[in-house]
């Protein structure tokens, strides 16, 4: 890595201070089976009714939730929702949430009954990240019926702060006569914003008749459903094994994605695909962090992603922080988002981006929002950013020969799963961290940041178990100057040429080639034409 001599001091700070983690923490994203269930305990003929109303404290109104009933080990005779429990659906061993202990839940829409053997009874209700659990502990004599209300509190009201939660990548069908069902189990888990999605198993040039997960109401504005805050939203992922996973959505129809045959992995390039979504209306992300050796770097290097889903089964998938870091260290604003791929995932909303609105957004202006990186990925905690007033996703101009220093301040409200480090990260390098020997709920990080050069500054809070938030930066420019970090590069080269090694789509290597050309060209000083973003 190249560093001028404003950079050393900087640099040399980080090394004394942080010996152990300068860069992004690594955790696996290894799969297996899902973990073994207790098993569901018949109550007998004594059996105790439990008949159950979940309710918001502070409005008095019934509201949906997911629920735990002796640990897990008893469920409604009739349930409505019980396709969607986690004993049937997610709940997959993948990456680093995985670890996070969880008991088998279902879901309820605020009202169920369940029976209990006699004894000792516990109820455990849910709702997201934003709601204190209810638990509720009893005795049942055999044959009693029992009428319980569990109130749920918020601990933090995100909406009333101006934040809105969303998830990007749902998979569940819209039969066009379930959205009721369907909003009952996302607003359980506290996405406001839902974007359910259609998945391909061929190319989409075939009329769709190779789609699963059907959105029968269609795509776009016209096809969104919402009641009391939470919305539904169809979208669609688009896959090749060979290039790689893209998630579209607020598109008035499917892109075309004609290619020579009905075969994905025979082209086009997701640069096309990209351009389709875009005319379309839509919004386009990278999936799972984009995968090495196929299309992400020269997709990401060609601005054609409005967002890169990057949190996901608890970890930082593929191209991992440093992936990203390299591209935010040539300049791009390039912003992340949280989000779970459900049922594929441990389950619903495990991860979840934040957008920042001053009013309620609809479908479509929270998407514009998660574009402009006005937002946090989070598999749990609250963190909140602000250099000089400034949120993420925003920018700060400076003269071209500054010399300043800006106050930075990092909040994290960690209620449900608290955190043990919490980090300052300028230019992909940790300059300021507080860690603790215990997980805690309440973080302040206050810093001083001297600025004569052109930066982006973001936080980061973590512990164990998948336990991640990130936020997206905030961008400060000297003059019209962008961050150029050799090294950075020098990596992004480093994969580009190992995907034009992989690829087989003589289109696809070809446009990497071009691509590999005007960063070389960039490196060595000559003008190019990459899109990086022009400065204010």
């Amino acid at each position: 890595m190249d560093w001028n001599k404003t950079t050393l001091p900087l640099l040399w700070i980080c090394l004394v201070a942080f010996p152990v983690s300068l860069r992004s923490h690594y955790r696996p994203m290894i799969e297996a089976e899902g973990p073994p269930l207790p098993p569901v305990v018949e109550p007998g003929p004594d059996a105790a009714l439990l008949k159950v109303r979940v309710i918001d404290r502070a409005t008095g109104q019934q509201t949906s939730a997911t629920a735990c009933v002796n640990d897990g080990s008893r469920e409604p005779d009739f349930d409505p929702y019980g396709l969607y429990s986690l004993r049937r659906s997610g709940n997959r061993l993948k990456g680093p949430i995985r670890f996070r202990p969880l008991k088998p839940y279902f879901y309820t829409d605020g009202d169920f009954r369940v029976r209990v053997p006699a004894g000792r009874a516990e109820v455990e209700v849910r709702k997201g990240y934003e709601y204190a659990p209810c638990r509720i502990s009893l005795e049942v004599a055999a044959g009693d019926t029992v009428e319980l209300e569990a109130a749920l509190e918020r601990w933090i009201d995100m909406a009333a702060l101006g934040w809105y939660s969303g998830d990007t990548h749902i998979h569940m069908e819209r039969t066009g006569a379930n959205d009721d069902t369907l909003l009952t189990l996302t607003s359980a888990r506290g996405i406001r914003y839902a974007y359910l999605l259609s998945m391909n198993t061929r190319g989409y040039d075939s009329g769709g008749s190779y789609e699963s997960w059907s959105q029968v109401p269609g795509l776009g504005d016209a096809a969104d459903f919402g009641s009391a805050g939470y919305y539904l939203s169809s979208g669609q992922e688009y896959r090749t094994s060979t290039l790689g996973h893209v998630t579209i959505v607020m598109t008035r129809d499917y892109v075309p994605g004609a290619g020579p045959t009905a075969d994905a992995d025979s082209g086009p390039s997701l640069a096309v695909i990209a351009d389709q979504a875009h005319a379309l209306g839509g919004f386009i992300g990278l999936a799972h962090g984009g995968y090495h050796r196929q299309e992400a770097d020269g997709l990401l290097l060609a601005s054609k992603m409005d967002f890169l889903e990057l949190l996901q089964f608890g970890g930082y998938r593929s191209l991992g922080l440093d992936g990203w870091y390299d591209f935010l260290n040539l300049g791009y604003r390039l912003p992340i988002v949280g989000a779970c791929d459900f049922p594929y995932t441990r389950e619903l909303g495990s991860e979840i981006t934040y957008a920042w609105c001053e009013e309620r957004p609809t479908p479509r202006s929270f998407a514009a929002a998660l574009a402009e990186g006005r937002s946090f990925a989070t598999s749990g905690p609250m963190i909140f950013l602000e250099v000089s007033g400034r949120r993420p996703g925003e920018v700060i101009s400076l003269p071209e020969a500054a010399d300043t220093t800006l106050e930075v301040s990092v909040r994290v409200e960690a209620e449900n799963f608290p955190v043990r480090y919490l980090e300052l990260v300028v230019n992909g390098w940790v300059v300021d961290r507080e860690l603790a020997a215990e997980p805690r709920r309440d973080w302040r990080l206050r810093h001083s940041l001297h600025v004569r050069e052109s930066l982006w500054v973001a936080a980061r809070a973590y512990a164990e178990a998948g336990t991640e938030a990130h936020t997206n930066p905030v961008y400060i420019y000297a003059g019209r100057r962008l961050p150029f970090n050799r090294e950075a590069a020098r990596n992004i080269l480093a994969r580009l040429e190992g995907s034009i090694e992989a690829i087989g789509n003589r289109e696809v290597a070809a446009r990497l080639e071009t691509l590999k050309k005007e960063l070389t060209g960039l490196l060595e000083g000559r003008p190019g034409s990459l899109p990086r973003p022009a400065t204010p």
